[in-house]
């Protein structure tokens, strides 16, 4: 689904096509955000090419996250074209200690592939363009959600939901640290699209302020 020239997006729409939201930003550095399960990427391999983009143009696959249902696809994209796979630096340490076990708790084996390039907090370039990356704890200790002002699309992983957010009983999960990351985001200005790990996109300034309050009100409540 394409949402702008250089935006695009694939949702979550039955566990046997996808499993988390994809998220493609086109340019000289294409990069695709969360290619989600290694058995279910000819899916979304076949819906890229419905839209007319070539997976072989991939130059970086960057997770939110280094939980198995958004990255372990990223070892095809290293092995078939050369994609260079990213996380925080923060995430980077979780993954190589803690966040091994959530291979195991789901029976996958760990990913093979190379973390190729770490990123931080502050302006991220993607080549022909900058998004702001802001890093996130609370679901995964170095989750990172990326704000893009000049398209006004901010992309949140399993930060915010509508109307829900990402679980905090999983290893480096917290409560008050995912609440810090959501009034965070909350206060970033000119976003008009909210492109979440999973569930529907919010489109619409309003829309999505009122989902912030929402969901605010949900965290105060626990």
């Amino acid at each position: 689904m394409q949402l702008s020239p250089s935006i695009y997006f694939y949702p979550f729409s039955s566990g046997l096509e996808n499993n988390c939201n994809t998220i493609v930003l086109t340019g000289p550095e294409t990069t695709i955000i969360d290619p989600g399960h290694k058995h279910l990427w000819p899916s979304l391999r076949a819906k890229m090419l419905d839209d007319g983009l070539n997976p072989a143009d991939l130059k970086l696959a960057l997770f939110t996250h280094c939980h198995p249902d958004h990255m372990e696809a990223g070892q095809i994209l290293e092995e078939e074209y050369g994609v260079i796979q990213a996380m925080s630096s923060v995430e980077k340490e979780f993954y190589d200690g803690p966040g091994q076990g959530f291979f195991q708790w789901m029976g996958l084996d760990a990913p093979t592939g190379y973390i190729g390039r770490l990123v931080d907090e502050g302006p991220l370039n993607l080549g022909d363009k900058t998004v702001d990356l802001y890093l996130t704890p609370g679901h995964s200790p170095g989750g990172i959600c990326l704000h893009w002002p000049e398209e006004g699309l901010l992309v949140t992983g399993d930060v915010i939901f509508a109307h829900s957010f990402g679980r905090v009983d999983f290893p480096g999960g917290g409560l008050a640290e995912l609440t810090k990351s959501v009034q965070k985001l909350k206060a970033l200005p000119k976003v008009e699209t909210l492109l979440p790990g999973h569930g529907p996109a919010i489109m619409g300034a309003k829309a999505i302020q009122d989902n912030f309050k929402y969901v605010l009100d949900i965290m105060a409540s626990f």
